[in-house]
């Protein structure tokens, strides 16, 4: 064989065998402490925590919203029920219909039995 095939030969020869490395394994070093982490961890907690309390504080807030909504509805149907009541009333209570139900019952006017009060004196 000549010198270059030789040469061509140790080359593929070594290229295939895997090389060992002079380095050795350095195990890293972590960058962060066990106090770090421990500080990371209850931070994560705290969030946590606040986040749900505020989410429970604004379900709160919205359901007694509602709870006053719905009051507030109520009130007002009362207060129209309230107004239709006085209208009939005011319906109920002129001069004319207690005339005329007076009629229906038999009653009439007997100006000998009239008695007249006067309002203004006290």
């Amino acid at each position: 064989m000549s010198n270059l095939a030789r040469k061509l030969h140790q080359k593929q020869v070594t290229d295939s065998q895997p090389r060992p490395s002079n380095k050795k394994k350095q195990k890293r070093a972590s960058k962060i402490t066990p106090f770090e982490k421990l500080l990371y961890v209850s931070f994560i907690i705290v969030c946590f925590v606040i986040g749900t309390k505020i989410i429970k504080t604004q379900a709160a807030i919205y359901n007694t919203n509602l709870e006053i909504q719905n009051v507030k509805n109520e009130v007002a149907k009362e207060k129209q029920h309230n107004s239709e009541l006085k209208m009939k009333i005011d319906e109920l209570s002129t001069y004319e219909r207690i005339w005329q139900k007076a009629k229906e019952l038999g009653l009439n006017i007997d100006s000998n039995n009239v008695k007249f009060t006067d309002t203004t004196s006290n």
